[in-house]
């Protein structure tokens, strides 16, 4: 059995718990919150950690490994501090997913139940993909991409680091988004997206740039 970690102790953990105590094959073994969020009731909890305190007292091994299940980009912060400390991360994939034989996955990414990915779809680490989205052929996701539920991928989309897509919203074939946008819930994306760029409607238009 593999012990887990989770990142995170929110809404979106409790999800992810879910699917760890569902699998017979994993075993949750507590959660880490970065230190800000340590708050004096959280402190009595059994098997939660600080950042600060989980890197103090539970040092990198073969038999630790973590999961991202925060969906901020306190995510990111925490991932890439852990990293380098020489922790491991995992891929969890729920059962009721279905997953191509031919797709790439890199490492700590969580697959909700009721996604689908198809064939020679590239998903690279840490993303979050949540309750019923799919992602259609040889399209790319690049590290620290997060899916809400319901979003829909077409073919040959490339979606580039930290973009997030709200729910329900989709995008057409051959389509790329930049580097850090925000689509909209229930957004329709007909052309390309610059980085760092909110947009939403359907189709999809420039609200505004998240760098202005």
């Amino acid at each position: 059995m593999t012990s887990v970690y989770l990142l995170g102790f929110g809404k979106h953990a409790t999800e992810v718990k879910e699917y760890i105590e569902n699998d017979k094959d994993l075993d949750l073994a507590g959660y880490v919150v970065d230190d800000q969020y340590m708050a004096p009731n959280l402190k009595k909890l059994e098997n939660l950690y600080s950042l600060t305190e989980f890197r103090k007292n539970i040092r990198p091994s073969d038999s630790i490994n973590l999961l991202g299940a925060i969906g901020d980009p306190m995510r990111k912060k925490m991932i890439e501090t852990l990293i380098r400390d020489g922790y491991n991360f995992i891929n969890l994939i729920h059962e009721k997913s279905y997953v191509s034989k031919s797709s790439k996955l890199g490492v700590g990414n969580c697959i909700a139940p009721g996604t689908i990915i198809n064939a020679n779809v590239k998903i690279a680490n840490h993303c979050i993909i949540n309750t019923n989205c799919s992602i259609s052929h040889d399209s790319t996701l690049e590290d620290y991409v997060t899916l809400s539920p319901g979003v829909s991928i077409a073919g040959n989309v490339k979606i580039n680091k930290g973009v997030f897509i709200g729910i329900g919203a989709s995008v057409i074939p051959n389509v790329s988004i930049g580097e850090g946008s925000f689509i909209a819930a229930g957004a329709c994306v007909t052309k390309d997206v610059s980085p760092y760029t909110l947009i939403g409607g359907v189709p999809a238009k420039i609200i505004k740039n998240l760098h202005s």
